[in-house]
C-alpha cells in the first residue's frame, strides 16, 4: 500500500510539473486576448510546485491567475500582494494552471516585506 502512495504522490507531482511547464511556454510563445484590466486586486500568492506559483485573488478564492512575470523573490507561498495587469482570455482548446495575467505592478505592504525577508516591496512591467 506505501509503494502504491508514493507512486500516486510521484504522478501528481510530475503532473503538476508537465502542466505548468506547457502553461508558461504556452504564456511565454502566444500573445492572448487580454479582455479586463484589475487594478489593486489584493491576493496572496500560492506555490503548487516548485515551478507552480499561481495569485490566488482574495476576493474570489476559486480564482487563480498565472503570471511568467511574477519575481522570483515574490514566490513564495501565502505572500499577501497588491497587484494590477490585464486578464487574458484562455482558448477553448487549451489547459492551462491558472488565467494568464499580464502584470503591470505587484506591491507588498512593508510589514509583510519584512516577515518575508523581501529586498523589494514594490515592481513595475
Amino acid at each position: 500500500m506505501k509503494k502504491y502512495n508514493i507512486a500516486k504522490t510521484r504522478v501528481m507531482k510530475y503532473s503538476v510539473l508537465i502542466l505548468f511547464l506547457a502553461s508558461f511556454s504556452v504564456l511565454k510563445a502566444q500573445d492572448f486576448e487580454w479582455y479586463k484590466t484589475i487594478k489593486n486586486q489584493k491576493g496572496y500568492v500560492k506555490v503548487l510546485s516548485e515551478e507552480a506559483v499561481v495569485i490566488i485573488p482574495a476576493a474570489n478564492e476559486n480564482e487563480r491567475y498565472f503570471s511568467a512575470q511574477l519575481p522570483n523573490e515574490l514566490k513564495k507561498d501565502g505572500l499577501k500582494v497588491t497587484f494590477a495587469g490585464k486578464v487574458g482570455k484562455v482558448p477553448p482548446h487549451m489547459r492551462l494552471i491558472g488565467t494568464p495575467l499580464k502584470l503591470t505592478s505587484i506591491c507588498i505592504k512593508k510589514a509583510v516585506a519584512k516577515q518575508y525577508k523581501l529586498s523589494k516591496r514594490s515592481y513595475k512591467f
